[in-house]
């Protein structure tokens, strides 16, 4: 459960940040030209492509820890699964395919630490 959660908010974080890098929507000429490719297909040679997650399909989230307060980096492979579909094109994201946004997410992060061990709670939504 942890790692899912942690999984998450690294999701989160990644399509929040790609929303900085371009300000214009997609147009419905060009999502009408690429293919749209589910989770887990092949990516097309040239690399254009809608990628749609289907709700309750797993995602493998790769997660990485590292610092100077570690003794030596330490990686695993978490699975979540979306409530809702999801389209994702470049920076932008959309839960219907018509409708587009520049943030897929909204979420908080808590991280600590406790007697029993660490401790990462993560909250995801969408915007309103």
């Amino acid at each position: 459960m942890k790692n899912q959660a942690v999984a998450a908010i690294i999701l989160c974080l990644l399509l929040m940040l790609n929303g900085c890098v371009g300000m214009q929507e997609p147009s419905e000429d060009l999502l009408r030209r690429v293919p749209v490719i589910e989770m887990g297909q092949k990516e097309p040679a040239d690399q254009q492509y809608v990628l749609l997650i289907r709700p309750g399909q797993s995602i493998p989230i790769k997660v990485t820890m590292k610092g100077p307060l570690l003794l030596q980096p330490s990686q695993t492979t978490a699975q979540i699964q979306l409530a809702h579909s999801l389209y994702i094109y470049k920076n932008w994201s959309s839960i219907d395919g018509i409708n587009w946004d520049r943030q897929a997410f909204q979420g908080a992060v808590s991280l600590g630490l406790a007697p029993k061990g660490g401790i990462v709670d993560i909250q995801v939504g969408r915007p309103d």
